[in-house]
């Protein structure tokens, strides 16, 4: 039971300290795939 717990434990400890850094590659990734323009339009 003890080993279970700590192993759980583990887990969560890692899933928290990755979510940041999985959430910023995932911006760099959506920012790189965006399709940007190349100058303003003028009106």
């Amino acid at each position: 039971m003890k080993s279970i717990t700590i192993f759980l434990l583990l887990l969560y400890w890692s899933i928290i300290f990755l979510a940041p850094v999985v959430g910023n590659e995932m911006k760099l990734l959506n920012i790189k795939n965006s399709v940007l323009p190349i100058k303003k339009p003028i009106n």
